[in-house]
C-alpha cells in the first residue's frame, strides 16, 4: 500500500504520463491500424506490448511496489475482486434465464445460435489463458498502476475515476460503454483498497463472462450488444 507521499509523486510525472498516452494513441495505434492490420498477430497484440514495455520500463528505473501491490488486506482485496467480478458473471446467467422464462427466445434476433467455432476455440486453452490471466494483469498495471494513479495524486478523484474509464475506453479504440465501465471500477476497487489485486480479479471476470458469452451464451451478445 502506497501512502499519500508515496514515491510516485516524483518518480512517475503527470507529464511522463501524457507523454505515455500520447505516444500510445497518436503513434502506435495509428501505426498497427495502417501497417499491421494484414498480419493478424501484430495486429492483435501491439497494444499489450507496447503496455508490457512500458511496465518493463518503469519496473527498471524504479520498483514493484509503484504499481501499488501489496500483501496487506490481501485476502479482504481479492474477496471484493471476486464480488465484484462475480456480479457480472452471474448476471449473465440471468439474462439467458431470463430470456428462456420470457418467452424472448422465441424472437428471431434471440433464437438460439450454434457456434460452430466451440470444439476449435476448447482447444485453444493457452489463449484463453492469456485472456483471462495476462492482458488484464498487464492492462491493470498499466491503466491503473500507471496511468491512474498518476492522475490520482494530480486531480479530483471523481475525475481522475472518470478520466481513467475515458481513457480505457479509447485504448485499442474499444470506444463501448462496457469498456468505459471497466475502467471505472477497476479505478474505484484501486481507490478503496490502495492495491491491483481487487482490480484485477474484476477485470479478469469481465474477461471470462466475455468467453461465456462467445462460447455458451452467443445470443447474448445480441442482447447487450450495445456495451459489448
Amino acid at each position: 500500500m502506497y501512502s499519500e507521499e508515496s514515491d510516485l509523486d516524483t518518480q512517475l510525472t503527470i507529464r511522463s504520463t501524457i507523454f505515455i498516452l500520447s505516444f500510445y494513441i497518436l503513434l502506435v495505434l495509428p501505426a498497427k491500424n495502417i501497417f499491421f492490420q494484414t498480419t493478424p498477430w501484430i495486429y492483435e497484440y501491439t497494444d499489450i506490448i507496447y503496455f508490457l514495455v512500458i511496465i518493463l520500463l518503469v519496473l527498471y528505473l524504479h520498483n514493484a511496489k509503484i504499481f501499488g501491490f501489496s500483501v496487506k488486506n490481501l485476502k479482504k482485496n481479492l474477496i471484493l475482486g471476486s464480488l465484484s467480478g462475480g456480479v457480472v458473471i452471474i448476471s449473465l446467467f440471468l439474462l439467458e434465464l431470463g430470456i428462456n422464462l420470457t418467452g424472448m427466445s422465441n424472437l428471431d434476433l434471440l433464437q438460439t445460435q450454434t457456434n460452430t467455432d466451440i470444439s476449435l476455440e476448447k482447444s485453444s486453452i493457452i489463449i484463453y489463458a492469456s485472456i483471462i490471466l495476462m492482458v488484464p494483469l498487464i492492462e491493470q498495471v498499466f491503466f491503473t498502476g500507471i496511468i491512474f494513479q498518476s492522475l490520482l495524486k494530480k486531480i479530483n478523484p471523481v475525475l481522475a475515476i472518470y478520466a481513467s474509464g475515458v481513457i480505457y475506453s479509447l485504448a485499442g479504440f474499444k470506444l463501448s460503454l462496457g469498456a468505459f465501465v471497466i475502467g471505472v471500477t477497476t479505478a474505484i476497487l484501486f481507490k478503496v483498497t490502495k492495491t491491483l489485486y481487487a482490480s484485477i480479479v474484476f477485470h479478469s471476470c469481465c474477461a471470462f463472462g466475455g468467453i461465456i458469452i462467445k462460447t455458451i451464451y452467443p445470443r447474448l451478445s445480441t442482447l447487450i450488444s450495445f456495451i459489448l
